[in-house]
């Protein structure tokens, strides 16, 4: 008899116990199912090897002020300068920082996120393009052209992979002002890292990139920074390294680095560092998912042990009748192999839509690794929506805004004022604000206060004045009023508060509405 009859009699076998069957195929399922899931997220992760090309010798560094609660406090142009000087065990830095640009000259003008790099970022990163070329050191200075790269993402997605997207020319539009720009190539697919972009362009697009705050102020911290190991060095040599040297700069700028801030300096390697928030949690579900499936055999060989039990007087009948002990053991492996199969074909089911859920989460909790400070990233944003040339008037107590001031020159005394009185009083978070006004008034930029409350909607198109706004307001805050507005001009334009907070403060986690209102030099 052939071990295919014995399939054919085990399937007619299970074919009158169908709860049985349903059960253990659905237990399989679920023990394989998560199993398959996970693993397939932990090794896409975890194990798997960057596309960056010899990523083991990747650094991410680190500056940290756990003094002002700051795990990241990223860096300012002339702390990048110190500390790359003479460094022997990093042979490259590259530098990025976060900004957001409204693109016009690639569909629909619109705000999109991006970064701003130096010409040794993507030999540092050791990325290639699919498309063109990256940027190099030859784009970078003032005198160099704009040139811009896409992400494969958003070449692929937005522009439906366009191959004759390459020298198309852009505008760039950022709180700094207005750039032209060139699309010289389309990058690899690769993790985003320290936050997902759509453009990647050089720094003479971001006219705030090339202000004297930005080169000079040492407390205007907004760029990561990248290195890569030299030639058979260790990252413990580079730590080493980097951590005297940066004991000298900050014992050089004593006024910055207030003792009581304690700042750090750290190098991981990259890979460790995308998958430091996400680390402990995959092996945690890996480790779960293996107990599940250990629990799901468990019950599965419980159920058959169970039949086996009760079918004794059919296989004692079946011996009787001449059937060997061979033929007996082979008819019962068919039903099990029967069962093993239908579990794994329900798991496969399983496992396909479990692996999508988890690696969009794990995706999400890359990005989420590199965020800053809620505070800082709102200011941000907020200041990166004001229009060069124009001097805002703060309506309200809080926020990017300082009440009473109604001009950039105003604002800047008052900046210098911030900023003595931080630096008496040590507080590094309040230099770091300091700075960020000076920045505004260095671009004649006053910024206006942020915040949510009520609002008495007929008298400010009447022309009155906004009340007095708080900055930070959730939505159901204590004092979140039922008007949420964006008072700009000449008119006022009421929207509800779900609608400003998608509009405006999405991504700072929390409802902040810009208040402003436009008034002459």
């Amino acid at each position: 008899m052939s071990f295919f009859h014995d399939l054919k009699i085990a399937m007619r076998s299970l074919a009158r116990v169908p709860a049985l069957w349903l059960t253990v195929a659905l237990t399989l399922a679920l023990g394989i199912g998560a199993n398959a899931a996970i693993f397939s997220v932990v090794r896409a992760v975890l194990l798997r090897p960057l596309t960056n090309r010899d990523e083991d010798q990747l650094l991410y560094i680190r500056q940290s002020a756990p003094g002002l609660q700051e795990t990241n406090a990223t860096f300012s142009i002339p702390e990048i300068k110190d500390i790359g000087e003479g460094l022997k065990s990093i042979r490259e830095l590259g530098t990025f920082s976060e900004i957001d640009f409204t693109v016009v000259g690639l569909g629909t003008p619109r705000e999109i996120p991006a970064g701003v790099v130096d010409g040794n970022y993507f030999d540092v990163m050791g990325l290639k393009p699919v498309l063109g070329r990256l940027l190099t050191p030859a784009d970078d200075g003032q005198n160099a052209a704009g040139a811009v790269v896409l992400t494969y993402g958003f070449w692929r997605n937005s522009l439906h992979s366009d191959p004759n997207v390459l020298g198309k020319a852009v505008r760039l539009e950022s709180f700094g002002g207005a750039r032209t720009a060139v699309v010289v190539g389309v990058l690899e697919p690769a993790v985003p890292y320290p936050v997902a972009t759509e453009i990647i362009a050089n720094v003479v697009t971001s006219p705030h990139h090339l202000s004297a705050t930005m080169v000079t102020g040492r407390e205007h911290r907004m760029t990561e920074v990248f290195g890569r190991l030299a030639p058979g060095a260790t990252v413990e040599a580079a730590r080493a390294e980097l951590k005297s040297v940066y004991a000298a700069m900050t014992l050089a700028h004593p006024e910055v680095y207030k003792a009581a801030s304690h700042y750090a300096i750290d190098v991981t390697r990259m890979h460790d560092q995308i998958n430091s928030k996400a680390n402990t949690i995959l092996w945690v579900l890996f480790a779960a998912s293996g107990l599940l499936f250990v629990i799901a055999s468990s019950n599965v060989a419980n159920l058959v042990l169970a039949r086996t039990v009760r079918r004794e007087s059919e296989l004692a009948v079946r011996s009787a009748l001449g059937a060997s002990t061979k033929t007996l053991r082979r008819s019962l492996l068919a039903e099990s192999l029967i069962l093993c199969v239908s579990g794994a074909v329900a798991a496969v089911i399983l496992a396909v839509p479990m692996v999508g859920i988890l690696g969009s989460c794990g995706a999400h909790g890359r990005g989420a690794g590199a965020l800053r400070g809620a505070l800082l990233r709102a200011r941000q944003r907020h200041a990166a929506r004001l229009q060069p040339g124009v001097v805002w008037d703060c309506a309200g107590s809080g926020g990017g805004g300082v009440p009473g001031v109604h001009s950039a020159a105003a604002l800047g005394e008052c900046a210098a004022r911030h900023a003595d009185r931080a630096r008496r009083a040590g507080d590094g978070r309040q230099q770091t604000q300091a700075s960020h006004l000076r920045g505004y008034a260095d671009r004649g930029v006053v910024p206006a206060a942020c915040g949510v409350g009520s609002v008495d909607e007929d008298s400010v198109r009447a022309g009155g004045e906004p009340a007095a706004v708080r900055f930070g307001e959730g939505a159901g805050g204590e004092s979140a009023g039922d008007v949420v507005w964006a008072y700009a001009g000449a008119g006022a334009r009421f929207l509800s508060r779900r609608a400003a907070a998608d509009q405006h403060a999405a991504r700072s986690g929390a409802c902040i509405v810009r208040v402003q209102r436009a008034v002459a030099r």
